[in-house]
């Protein structure tokens, strides 16, 4: 092989094994308890209407943002924002409008009710919780469902 020959094979595998997912790291796996939400108490009013939602200050890494797609289906996304996951201002709010997710930090925009990112760095959808209804009993797992 001739020297241009072995600078383009460097070349190749420099292309090859650059991580195009800069900034993209897993979101750190959050093992907690169940959350169990009694639907017809006064703190949980927010949720009587499809299309609402409200923070929860238990489960997930950050807490979580319980969404109200129609009265038997309930998402809850990781409050944790999928760029840069590991930074302390990673934390995703509803947006003033009501109609969308937001971080402040990375300025990253989540689409209700498939956590997808609609806009800024974040690339991967918000991790979404298995919910689980039962009567007015709403149950948040720690189980993985996208």
């Amino acid at each position: 092989m001739n020297k241009l020959s072995h600078l383009i094979w460097i070349a190749l595998i420099f292309i090859c094994s650059c991580d195009d997912n800069l900034g993209q790291d897993q979101i750190p796996i959050a093992d907690f308890q169940d959350v169990v939400i009694n639907l017809t108490l006064p703190e949980f009013v927010d949720l009587n209407r499809d299309g609402t939602s409200i923070y929860i200050n238990r489960g997930g890494l950050r807490g979580l943002i319980l969404y109200r797609e129609n009265p038997s289906s309930y998402i809850a996304f990781e409050r944790t924002c999928s760029y840069l996951p590991n930074e302390a201002c990673a934390n995703v709010e509803v947006h003033s409008s009501k109609l969308y997710m937001r971080d402040p930090c990375c300025g990253s925009t989540f689409n209700f009710p498939t956590g997808q990112p609609t806009s800024g760095p974040a690339r991967y959808n918000l991790r979404i919780y298995e919910t689980r209804l039962d009567g007015n009993v709403l149950t948040i797992t720690d189980n993985i469902a996208n």
